[in-house]
């Protein structure tokens, strides 16, 4: 049940940022489609624990942002003074990180926060890896020391199913 109201919840916080009004109507006729698309989803059945796996407490996270912030800012500078160069030195590479042991939402916060660092890309997320390819050899060397990966498994809170 509290799935099913965490999803009704998430749904109005949604639904309220993207829509910008704010009537008496538009709340009312608002929160009669959040709850009906909720009851929608419940009889589907696709309101489960499969999408409330890891739950990320808003205080672990933050320090997380802040720090992925700066890692999108620094990676920004290297690519713009690789681009400035008279001399490009472009040393591509594609190299598998482990990724064993973390949950499936983990490694697409992982697949992701690399995706979003400029000059690196994820090309391929499996069980136990990650596929990434890089513009520069060494901006490989952060990833292969797990920094990133340990970050992500601090901020996330395994819950175990509600039986």
């Amino acid at each position: 049940m509290k799935y099913f109201i965490t999803t009704i919840v998430f749904l109005a916080i949604f639904w309220l940022a993207l829509s910008g009004h704010y009537t008496a109507l538009m709340l009312c006729l608002g929160t009669i489609c959040c709850i009906w698309v909720g009851l929608i989803s419940r009889r589907m059945d696709i309101v489960d624990l499969e999408g409330h796996q890891i739950r990320l407490v808003s205080l672990r996270i933050i320090p997380y942002y802040i720090w992925l912030t700066k890692e999108i800012i620094v990676s920004s500078v290297i690519v713009v003074r690789m681009i400035l160069s008279p001399k490009i030195k472009l040393n591509p590479a594609v190299e598998r990180l482990p990724a064993e042991g973390m949950s499936d939402m983990e490694k697409v916060i992982y697949a992701n926060s690399i995706t979003l660092t400029p000059g690196t890309l994820t090309l391929e997320v499996a069980d136990s890896w990650l596929e990434v390819h890089t513009i520069r050899s060494d901006l490989l060397d952060s990833l292969r020391q797990g920094e990133m990966a340990n970050r992500i498994r601090m901020i996330s809170v395994r819950k175990q199913p509600d039986k």
